[in-house]
């Protein structure tokens, strides 16, 4: 898959108006003397001096940023992406008055360097598939900014090794070894679901976005790995370049019909309440039958949006609907468990039946 290159133009002009990056060729990271540091290879291979005691932290996007407020919310000094009005009450108060630094990757890349050093934190930390120039992109950070900058690959099958590594990494090995534990059970749990169903067998789910439900997360893209996951296929593939990014690769009405999905899931602010009357909808026997959902997405999607961690709840809910006979967990108590153990929030029984009730059809 295809990813959008790390954004530098803010480098080079701040380059270019001889900023104090101007002449910082060096990848080594330079610590005051007296520091107690150690060699941490990460998982490009890359060799950083990193502090052994870590206390501050900055994430390279929204995907890693969600992945360390699971385990240190308290250790950021700065942010890449704000979060909504709506998601404020699963941070602390004093989350949004951090300063906004951009993010590394992706179509809203908009790094800011001069912003991240003045942030100042011990370590830079990049979580996510690993990408094609991401070891020099890694070195590129570390040089203009002078603070070590590591990356950590993670996919939906291993969230739990992730875990462990970050949370040596940043002393918080308690509470990231219980998020680990989760995802390797949730991880367990689909594993053993997915063997027991033969290929002809496997149900088919058509997973759509935005505010028409006609922007496909099609075979092969990240934001779409639930389905498989749980050991269903996709309905769409395409020829075309998979969309990487959370917009999905458009279709229409007809192609949905042609690939006649078992069960439809939509993303947030979707189609949801009108499909059953529209005309590209309606005939579409899994409309008719009533196999369409709506993802929970508070904070964010259990499926997407980002492909994140919120994927692993996404299993859980997922797998249970499609495949009730095989999945015996208990969303609502799944639900609960996740919110209080990766979000640090307790949902509220009005809270949970708000969020799921598109969530389990008409």
């Amino acid at each position: 898959m295809k990813r959008t290159r790390l954004i530098v133009a803010a480098i080079i002009a701040m380059l270019i108006s001889g900023t104090l990056l101007t002449g910082c060729k060096s990848t080594d990271v330079k610590y005051p003397k007296g520091t107690k540091t150690y060699t941490f290879t990460d998982d490009y291979g890359r060799e950083v001096e990193v502090k052994k005691n870590i206390k501050t932290i900055v994430g390279s996007g929204p995907n890693t940023q969600m992945i360390l407020c699971t385990v240190a919310t308290d250790m950021l000094v700065g942010l890449n992406a704000a979060p909504t009005t709506e998601q404020e009450k699963y941070y602390p108060a004093d989350f949004v008055d951090m300063p906004t630094l951009g993010q590394f990757y992706g179509s809203k890349a908009s790094l800011n360097i001069e912003n991240l050093i003045k942030a100042s934190p011990d370590i830079i930390i990049d979580i996510g598939e690993k990408k094609e120039d991401g070891a020099s992109d890694m070195d590129e950070i570390q040089s203009k900014t002078g603070i070590a900058t590591v990356f950590l690959e993670t996919s939906l099958d291993s969230y739990d090794s992730m875990y462990k590594k970050l949370g040596k990494l940043l002393g918080r090995s308690e509470q990231a070894d219980k998020l680990a534990a989760y995802c390797k059970e949730t991880s367990d749990m689909a594993d053993k679901a997915a063997a027991k169903i033969s290929k002809k067998n496997r149900k088919s789910v058509y997973f759509g976005v935005s505010t028409t439900g006609l922007n496909a997360n099609v075979a092969g893209s990240i934001q779409a790995d639930v389905i498989e996951k749980i050991g269903a296929r996709n309905a769409i593939h395409t020829d075309e370049e998979v969309n990487g990014m959370d917009g999905g690769n458009p279709v229409d009405g007809e192609a949905v019909n042609k690939a006649n999905p078992d069960v439809i899931v939509f993303g947030p602010d979707s189609p949801y309440d009108t499909v059953h009357k529209d005309g590209q909808w309606k005939e579409i026997p899994a409309i008719k039958k009533n196999h369409y959902y709506e993802a929970p997405g508070e904070p964010y999607s259990w499926m997407s949006s980002p492909p994140s961690v919120n994927q692993i709840l996404g299993i859980r809910w997922l797998g249970k609907l499609v495949y009730p006979d095989l999945y015996h967990n208990d969303i609502r108590k799944d639900a609960k468990e996740f919110y209080k153990l990766f979000y640090h929030y307790n949902l509220t029984d009005g809270e949970l039946n708000k969020m799921l009730a598109k969530s389990y059809g008409k």
